[in-house]
């Protein structure tokens, strides 16, 4: 798999947890603690899947264009 598409998977799991905080806070589908939850854990394994993937740079390394 690319690098790009690595990339295009980590920011689409980060995407749902944004949209499930925000359905859960506006949309009163579910209590708003629920959506926060699901939100932070979709964030920590966003963050969990771009370090095993290698997506972050390190620190003091500049990301090639």
């Amino acid at each position: 798999m690319s690098k790009e598409a690595k990339r295009a998977y980590v920011s689409i799991l980060g995407l749902v947890g944004l949209v499930v905080l925000l359905v859960g806070a506006i949309l009163h589908v579910y209590p708003v603690t629920v959506g926060v939850i699901v939100a932070i854990v979709c964030w920590i394994g966003c963050g969990i899947l771009a370090k095993y993937w290698g997506l972050k740079k390190a620190k003091g390394e500049k990301e090639k264009s």
